[in-house]
């Protein structure tokens, strides 16, 4: 078990997060994660090969920062108008992998809202954070749908 004051750094760590998101605070989120990090989205319960099993997303620091650039040109119609969100997060378990590094699992909901429409997304976030200055950084984050092995519409917005 961790202590409280860690625990409650990590818990605020991931409401910040999720504020950002639903902010439209694209690069703010980027600076969340490790110049190594990752953002993956199995497309199968429990696939542990992200690399020979096709994945929903699989994007590196490098292919977010495409991602988040795309996100903020002006031009890009498949986000007119561009969604809103609302990132909920429960049940967060942090493990001390070492003193730098820490395994967290949460359950989330976000619903996204665009043109009148809403979807709803849930399941569980699985990060490994490793601390930086007095927060963390993203090195992995992993977002497990409950409905990953359906047939899923594209994605623009972070979950």
């Amino acid at each position: 078990m961790l202590d409280y004051q860690t625990q409650r750094q990590i818990e605020l760590f991931l409401f910040e997060e999720a504020r950002l998101l639903d902010s439209g605070d694209f690069e703010g989120w980027l600076k969340l994660y490790a110049p190594q990090g990752i953002y993956w989205m199995p497309s199968q319960p429990g696939q542990t090969d992200p690399l020979n099993v096709a994945s929903i997303i699989y994007e590196d620091y490098g292919i977010l920062a495409i991602r988040v650039q795309r996100l903020l040109e002006e031009r890009a119609l498949v986000l007119t108008p561009m969604p809103q969100t609302t990132h909920l997060f429960g049940n967060i378990v942090a493990q001390a992998k070492s003193e730098q590094e820490f395994s967290v699992d949460a359950a989330f909901v976000c619903v996204v809202h665009q043109a009148e429409k809403q979807k709803v997304y849930a399941g569980r976030h699985a990060y490994d954070l490793v601390r930086a200055g007095d927060g963390f950084r993203i090195k992995l984050k992993r977002v497990s749908l409950m409905n990953s092995n359906g047939t899923q519409t594209p994605l623009t917005i972070p979950l």
